[in-house]
């Protein structure tokens, strides 16, 4: 079985970490200048390790989505694991931040953190006139269930 390339390591292990698709993912268009960013600042034998690691963690047939969720947070989150790459992988996606300096322009703009809140960056990505008219998403999705429970 031949390995995976660690670019490819990288969208599954993000799409673990930060609970959103890789599809969600690849849609910001972040990938490989975050990917990119990692190579740059993190030591390479902590990065080699945290993806052979993570790929042994795919591909052992005895795991499933509780014990990838329990090994993720045991053996990758803690500070001292892997150089802390996978809290480091978290904040780069939802902030578009590198130890507190911004990556790029773009990396602002399409931080997780603004779906995550149904925000829009301030300055970039307006939703456009009039709709400060409409509810925001969740209380639309809130109202519904009410309606829908007879409340």
């Amino acid at each position: 079985m031949e390995p995976i390339p660690y670019s490819k390591l990288f969208l599954e292990a993000s799409a673990l970490l930060t609970g959103f698709s890789k599809t969600e993912l690849k849609s910001t268009g972040m990938q490989e200048s975050y990917y990119n960013t990692i190579l740059k600042n993190i030591n390479k034998e902590d990065v080699d390790y945290f993806f052979i690691d993570f790929n042994k963690l795919l591909i052992d047939s005895k795991q499933n989505a509780k014990t990838i969720e329990h090994t993720l947070a045991t053996q990758f989150m803690p500070t001292s694991s892997y150089g802390n790459l996978a809290q480091s992988i978290i904040v780069l996606w939802y902030t578009g931040n590198w130890k507190g300096n911004v990556v790029s322009s773009a990396s602002y703009i399409q931080g997780l953190m603004w779906d995550a809140i149904h925000a829009h960056p301030p300055g970039a990505k307006q939703p456009g006139y009039g709709s400060w008219s409409d509810l925001p998403l969740s209380v639309k999705q809130s109202t519904a269930k009410k309606v829908s429970n007879g409340k």
